[in-house]
């Protein structure tokens, strides 16, 4: 009897396909989470480290996805840090669209000095039903700096510094002028002595300390030259520089032909600098030729015999030799110069005109080329 057993058979499977269903819609949400610096953008990772110690501002982001088959209309956003972000917000996610919170308007800003881990969580709504739900972390890690390098910030200058005079009594010299200045990390001074090594071409090595008490600024200006006796580098104490001599020995190696091209070491303890003189960089200052007193005998007006280089500052420093011991200061890039004096010059009253050719790179002292030029000329009115 098949014919019965093909019906019953028939029969379970016109049963089988009345029962089938249709497999529902996928419904999915994937949430990122992110955290920086930038005000107004969404990070690009979900940890930062900062390297500070003080409080610092971060700003987070939350971007979700809709990665099902069917638009999600409301949404409700929550974070351990911020508490309730979104609530019933509506917005139509269609699957494989994103939004972000940044894009919707939102700033999420927190002020943190400990490191933070939160957790944000995303829900998705249809009607009052909640079909999808995502999750994601951030992390920001706050760190101390490391502590400060012990090793000192040190900075050395090389140049020239020659001079000349209309008197009689006092004849040119000329010398390397060595400018040393020893800071700390803080760009402050330092407290205490420091030695450091020396080598000047030609001549050789010595120690120098540093003595923090004898230097303004903890900059001091070392002199290597054997200079007319009373004269002494007055150009470098008009700029307000301290000066030394440099103690070589053996006493009198250099003579009178103190001017020295070539490589200058200094060797600080943990740092090492070498700063090169080129001679064909020094000064030339120039002379004075004229200097004119004005009918009240209170403007001295001084003009050089040769023309001025236009890239050098000139510096005149004008004085009276009498009991009132008038005074006046001037500057320019070329004569003539018109110098004020603190008061007349008395009839037939000497003055001394000190006249200072500085270069432009006189003060930078850490560049690895650094050389700084002084010229002087003092004209004498007797």
């Amino acid at each position: 009897m098949r014919f019965p057993r093909l019906l019953f058979l028939l029969g379970v499977a016109l049963v089988l396909a009345a029962c089938r269903q249709v497999p529902p819609p996928e419904v999915g949400l994937a949430l990122t989470a992110t955290v920086g610096t930038v005000a107004d953008a969404c990070a690009v990772t979900p940890e930062i480290t900062l390297i500070t110690d003080a409080p610092e501002t971060v700003y987070y982001c939350y971007t979700i996805e809709n990665t099902g088959d069917v638009a999600i209309p409301v949404h409700d956003l929550a974070d351990t840090l911020f508490g309730v972000i979104l609530r019933e917000f509506a917005f139509d996610l269609e699957p494989g669209e994103s939004v972000d919170t940044v894009t919707a308007g939102i700033t999420l800003e927190r002020t943190v000095d400990a490191t933070t881990t939160n957790t944000a969580t995303w829900d998705g709504f249809v009607g009052d039903l909640r079909v999808a739900s995502a999750e994601a972390t951030t992390t920001v890690t706050i760190a101390a700096p490391p502590p400060p390098d012990p090793t000192a910030l040190y900075g050395a200058a090389v140049g020239t510094f020659v001079a000349d005079s209309n008197s009689p009594t006092i004849g040119a010299f000329s010398g390397n002028v060595i400018l040393l200045s020893v800071l700390d990390l803080d760009e402050q001074p330092v407290t205490d002595p420091v030695d450091v090594d020396i080598t000047v071409p030609g001549v050789g090595t010595f120690t120098y300390t540093f003595d923090p008490e004898e230097t303004i600024g903890g900059v001091i200006a070392l002199i290597l030259a054997d200079f007319e006796a009373g004269l002494g580098p007055t150009a470098l104490r008009s700029l307000g520089v301290p000066v030394a001599y440099l103690p070589i020995a053996p006493a009198g190696t250099l003579g009178t032909t103190a001017a020295i091209g070539g490589d200058f070491v200094f060797a600080f303890p943990d740092e090492t600098l070498v700063r090169t003189v080129d001679l064909d960089r020094i000064l030339t200052v120039p002379v004075v030729s004229d200097v004119t007193l004005n009918a009240e005998r209170d403007v001295l007006t001084v003009t050089f015999a040769d023309d001025a280089d236009p890239d050098v500052a000139y510096q005149l420093d004008a004085f009276g030799r009498g009991p009132a011991a008038v005074q006046g200061f001037a500057d320019g890039n070329a004569s003539p110069i018109d110098v004020e004096l603190s008061g007349p010059l008395a009839i037939d009253e000497a003055f001394v005109v000190d006249v200072l050719a500085v270069s432009p790179s006189m003060l930078d002292l850490f560049e690895a080329a650094a050389q700084f030029d002084v010229a002087e000329y003092l004209y004498y009115s007797e």
